[in-house]
């Protein structure tokens, strides 16, 4: 089973995603796959991705897309490729795959949407953020059939941790009983 969170911007989504990998960590070594996407430093404001079991990176191969204070113009083949590979190297050796986070700006990125879909058909467990907008490849997402929508709110946001590792130690378990 995969956990896919979604939720209004800055309620603490990618806070979550932090808090559940650090607690399996603490309980067992895993193997921490996916990719992470963040806003550059200081007026940087364009968004980059980086494997999330590395270091930030916040160069002109790692940038997804281009922002000022109006718009935001993505680079479809950066997640094409970028993206893609990263998903791909993980997914035979990790435990987890993160994907912090999924939104509008990969509409046209149809090679990486794919890959994202393929690792959900399969038994890597992934632990995912969307944005909460009706986009439509992210609704392919949000009704996945191994995949437990989870919404973040305010009321829920600091107790949810605990049911999202039980779901994600399951899966965890379940996996390497298969093995």
């Amino acid at each position: 089973m995969h956990v896919i969170l979604y939720g209004p911007r800055h309620i603490g989504k990618s806070t979550i995603v932090k808090n559940v990998i650090r607690q399996l960590n603490l309980q067992r070594s895993i193997r921490l796959g996916g990719f992470i996407t963040y806003a550059g430093r200081g007026k940087d404001l364009n968004i980059y991705m980086s494997p999330a079991e590395g270091v930030r990176k916040y160069d002109v191969d790692n940038c997804v897309a281009k922002r000022t204070s109006d718009y935001a113009y993505p680079f479809p083949k950066i997640f094409d490729t970028l993206g893609v590979s990263i998903l791909e190297k993980c997914k035979p050796i990790s435990d987890l795959i993160c994907m912090d986070e999924l939104g509008f700006l990969e509409g046209e990125a149809f090679v990486f949407q794919n890959a994202v879909l393929r690792c959900l058909d399969e038994t890597v467990p992934v632990l995912g953020v969307v944005k909460d907008e009706p986009v439509p490849w992210l609704e392919l997402i949000k009704k996945h059939p191994q995949a437990e929508l989870i919404a973040i709110s305010p009321k829920n946001r600091d107790y949810i941790v605990p049911h999202i590792l039980n779901i994600l130690e399951a899966s965890i378990n379940k996996r390497y009983s298969m093995l």
